[in-house]
């Protein structure tokens, strides 16, 4: 007879979920018992109406369980202990010690063949999206689960199984804490930080929120996957990597140079180009990075005006380097007649495709490398990677690229962050990412089609690729105060110069709007339209805080439609 005790905090949401759900997988089996408890659970307590409500809706009723808290006996009665959290596991293994080898965290059983930890989210006062969150997690795991619970052998996802091996919390990495030993806490995101650093924590689940609940606009900003999350947050921080693949100062690198080395590869398939350097912190270090590899003191760079949607790491004069690229330019940059202008002076030309990398990437605008000696992009933006820079070049420049970066404009690589862009790059060559940037080019029209009919003139008039500039001055309202009555509003825009503007660079006469952000949570061309809505209502009426509460409630509605990536 198995006996299996799912744990939480308070059991009336998590455990009672799996526990339901893990019933109607087994078919009530005779050989398998299920009970769930809760390490600070009140006895007697229903399980929480959404609880129910998603159990049902996956054709189990859990109405009729009622909350227990962990006891000894349970302890003592369960031949397999499931823990939604790291915390869970913790606390269970200092209550009852003897429970250690056999209490494991549910989401280890996530995808077979590895140990993956990552804690299952707690739904407590949240709405029900974020309960069916919980419920789509933990039955994803229960297969599995069930599998480990039928072989009868207590050995690890991911480990080699033998009949002499069995599972021990000493396999787990450890939380340190002054003034103490080693605890045999298994990592985990949330309770830890939550107990060491409850400002930290504060101000994290703060811009959870914010995320959540917010239309986010800004040209430059993305979701990433919880992938991409999970390899930024992961060991690879601990480790210093001064150089490059076999070639470090330091020893104990073979594993940073694998995931150093996937970046590399991945980055070079993607975009098509001859060498590449992963490890710039910024698209500002790669930008420096081509400059000071190419340019002497007194050298001229020609680039685009800032107000005309230019960057601020480029400037405009007569050439021997000419920087093409930007930050709100919404047209498509003819790049074989920017190489030809370069050879025609002799300048060497230098893209910097930080906004629409994703989208070059993605087929939906020119590739700059058959025409550019120099390419650089962030990772983040359109690519919808973690926030870093690469620098990308023809062969011939790969070691002064090389040296440059290290040591010559910073020193040790950031090697989790390079890690999290081999992710990003993984995900940029599946074929679902040109659907995504086809969308998001798709929306970017449909937006700047809606903006434009309650009034507002879109600069260029239209868009060929993620964002428009919206110029304000026909409303006589300047870009900073539009920002501001939409972020109290719930819609996140930022600011921005127009060509010829006349209001001055802090006051300017535009805002920028983006659309990779709303496409990653799945909106389409109906939702743009109806924040476009929303946008025109809020600056209408920008002094009526009646007015923009009804539209922050609005746009709740629309963000609890689209969840943010999970």
């Amino acid at each position: 007879m198995k006996n299996v005790l799912f744990v939480c905090t308070g059991n009336i949401c998590r455990s009672p979920i799996a526990e339901g759900l893990f019933r109607r997988l087994t078919g009530n089996r005779k050989d398998i018992e299920v009970a769930s408890a809760g390490v600070h659970a009140v006895r007697g307590q229903p399980p929480s109406l959404y609880a129910v409500e998603v159990c049902a809706q996956e054709g189990t009723n859990i109405s009729d369980l009622r909350s227990q808290p962990l006891t000894g006996v349970l302890v003592d009665q369960a031949t397999h202990i499931f823990a939604m959290t790291g915390a869970h596991v913790e606390t269970i293994q200092t209550l009852f010690p003897q429970s250690a080898e056999k209490t494991f965290l549910l989401r280890e059983f996530e995808e077979p063949g590895t140990t993956v930890w990552r804690d299952v989210p707690d739904p407590i006062g949240l709405g029900r999206e974020v309960y069916e969150d919980c419920a789509s997690i933990i039955k994803n795991a229960l297969p599995s689960v069930l599998a480990f619970v039928e072989q009868g052998e207590l050995v690890r996802p991911g480990a080699p199984r033998s009949s002499e091996i069995s599972y021990s919390m000493d396999h787990l990495s450890r939380q340190f804490e002054p003034g103490s030993n080693a605890s045999t806490s298994a990592p985990c995101y949330g309770e830890v930080l939550r107990r060491v650093d409850p400002e930290i924590f504060d101000a994290i689940a703060a811009e959870e929120k914010r995320q959540r609940e917010n239309i986010e606009l800004i040209a430059s900003e993305n979701f990433t996957s919880r992938a991409v999350m999970e390899a930024q947050g992961s060991v690879m921080t601990n480790k210093y990597a001064e150089g490059y693949p076999r070639k470090r100062w330091y020893g104990g690198c073979e594993n940073v140079d694998t995931a150093e080395q996937l970046a590399i590869d991945r980055a070079k398939r993607l975009f098509g180009c001859e060498h590449v350097n992963v490890q710039p912190h910024s698209g500002a270090q790669a930008n420096m990075a081509v400059y000071f590899s190419m340019l002497k003191p007194g050298d001229k760079i020609l680039a685009m005006n800032l107000a005309h949607g230019g960057h601020l790491t480029h400037e405009e004069v007569r050439p021997a380097m000419i920087t093409a690229g930007a930050s709100a330019y919404p047209r498509i940059i003819d790049f074989p007649r920017l190489r030809q202008i370069a050879d025609s002076v002799g300048a060497i030309l230098f893209i910097d495709m930080a906004h629409i990398a994703g989208l070059v990437a993605g087929g939906q605008h020119p590739s700059p490398m058959p025409h550019a000696q120099f390419v650089t992009t962030t990772t983040h933006k359109s690519l919808r990677g973690p926030r870093g820079g690469i620098v990308m070049c023809e062969e011939k420049f790969a070691k002064q690229i090389d040296a440059t970066v290290f040591p010559g404009v910073q020193g040790g690589p950031l090697m989790h962050v390079i890690a999290a862009k081999a992710v990003c790059f993984h995900e940029a060559l599946q074929p679902q990412f040109r659907d995504y940037q086809r969308q998001v080019v798709t929306n970017a029209k449909a937006l700047a089609a809606g903006i434009g009919k309650h009034g507002y003139r879109i600069v260029s008039g239209g868009t060929d690729n993620h964002l428009m500039l919206v110029d304000l001055r026909p409303k006589e309202i300047n870009g900073k105060e539009a920002q501001e009555v939409l972020d109290r509003a719930g819609i996140t825009v930022n600011k921005n110069g127009i060509p010829f503007d006349t209001y001055p660079i802090f006051k300017p006469g535009g805002i920028r709007v983006g659309t990779p952000a709303v496409t990653t949570r799945g909106m389409k061309e109906e939702e743009m339209l109806e924040i476009s809505d929303l946008i025109a209502e809020a600056l209408q009426n920008r002094t009526d805080e009646a007015v923009l509460n009804r539209v922050r409630d609005k746009v709740r509605d629309l963000t609890r439609r689209f969840p943010l990536p999970s």
